[in-house]
């Protein structure tokens, strides 16, 4: 085997001198460790607490505000259900008045007050169709009360009934 030549291979080369094995390696100078202290986990319950705390007084405060706004709305309907008690008490009086005023004891006794005297008997005059057409033209009753002069819908299916007979 040829000879290893220490330059090329230290490891293959064999033990290192005396001296080289034997010192050991420089050491720092130790610094001092700090003293280590065991420091309690920073608790959220406090910080918790207090959002929950802010949040169920802003949902009481919603609460007051919505249980004040339903108080002044049912103010107002109470003002609003007596108005309506006041409008049909006077509703009833004024068609109790009316009932009376167009009583016929009323009427008779009025009639009597004022020198009428009922009639023996009545006797009905016909008017030509023409003539009361005419009369309802000239003074505008056809244009002014198109309501009392309509046809019920029902009246005018009978009469296209009436004419048509079973056809559609």
């Amino acid at each position: 085997m040829a000879a290893v030549t220490p330059l090329l291979d230290p490891l293959l080369a064999g033990p290192l001198p005396r001296d080289a094995a034997r010192r050991p390696a420089p050491v720092a100078p130790r610094r001092p460790r700090p003293e280590l202290l065991v420091v309690p986990r920073r608790r959220r319950t406090a910080s918790i607490m207090a959002l929950g705390c802010m949040l169920l007084f802003a949902m009481l405060l919603g609460t007051v505000a919505l249980q004040t706004r339903i108080a002044q709305n049912q103010l107002a309907l109470d003002k609003t259900d007596r108005a309506v008690k006041v409008a049909r008490e006077r509703y009833d009086l004024l068609r109790r008045a009316r009932a009376e005023l167009r009583s016929p004891n009323r009427l008779a006794v009025e009639a009597d007050r004022l020198g009428m005297i009922p009639a023996d008997k009545g006797e009905f005059m016909t008017i030509a169709p023409a003539t009361v057409a005419h009369l309802m033209a000239t003074s505008g009753w056809l244009a002014n009360n198109p309501a009392e002069n309509s046809v019920s819908s029902l009246e005018q299916f009978g009469q296209v009934k009436a004419v048509a007979g079973d056809a559609p």
